[in-house]
């Protein structure tokens, strides 16, 4: 799978919200050039509703791999101790 660079929120959000219910792992990669209705956005704007969201789903963050082209991050569902 080719990792792009860039990438729009409204796609990161998408898959956050339509993830099936009793999801217990979720990996999300995130390019590091973002928009948000065609404008550009900084990663920590994204990264702040895309984790509200998930939250929401009681999925918790576990970490993130560097990527070239961005940040691949994991979630599960057992919230940190």
């Amino acid at each position: 799978m080719t990792e792009s660079s860039s990438g729009t929120l409204e796609a990161l959000l998408a898959q956050a919200t339509d993830l099936p219910k009793g999801t217990t792992t979720f990996e999300l990669f995130v390019p590091q050039d973002l928009t948000w209705q065609g404008q550009p956005v900084t990663q920590n704007l994204a990264m702040t509703l895309v984790v509200d969201e998930l939250l929401r789903q009681q999925l918790y963050p576990d970490g993130f791999e560097q990527r070239p082209a961005g940040r691949r991050y994991k979630y599960k569902s057992d919230p940190p101790h």
